[in-house]
């Protein structure tokens, strides 16, 4: 008897080899499969605004084509970082919000306000201790002519 199973009752180690069986099969019968496209058509409608996706990066679009928000999340093993820009009619920068967590948890949860001229005005929110990175170097610029 493994020092492994003395510790583990028997059914246990059973239910546990079950779960890796399965998991393996299923990842087994999953090489090669692919998954069918969405169709295409329109792009999709939120609130009267269209929905753009271009890479990571998603944009709403009003009816005259400006954009109104920008979203980008960036995915890595142990950290999420969530950032949204949000534009008024004329395009000018009107809000941030960045939400950033990792492996030791919430590290950022921000909401800026800018004036007219794009200067941060008000900024709320939680920030980790140490975590002092402006919120200005988490705005990406809007490309000209974002189509849908």
């Amino acid at each position: 008897m493994s020092a492994t199973s003395a510790r583990v009752p028997a059914r246990m180690l059973n239910r546990l080899r079950a779960v890796v069986a399965c998991a393996v099969l299923g990842m087994a019968g999953a090489v090669g499969t692919t998954l069918l496209a969405p169709p295409a058509g329109p792009p999709a409608q939120v609130g009267g605004l269209r929905v753009c996706e271009r890479g990571d990066t998603t944009y709403l679009l009003d009816r005259s084509g400006r954009v109104r928000s920008l979203t980008y999340m960036r995915l890595v093993p142990d950290n999420r970082l969530w950032v949204r820009q949000s534009y008024d009619r004329a395009g000018r920068l009107t809000g941030l919000s960045v939400n950033w967590s990792g492996f030791a948890g919430r590290l950022l949860d921000v909401r800026g306000a800018f004036d007219a001229q794009g200067r941060l005005v008000k900024e709320t929110g939680f920030r980790a201790r140490g975590v002092t990175t402006p919120l200005g170097s988490y705005l990406r610029a809007v490309p000209k002519g974002v189509k849908c």
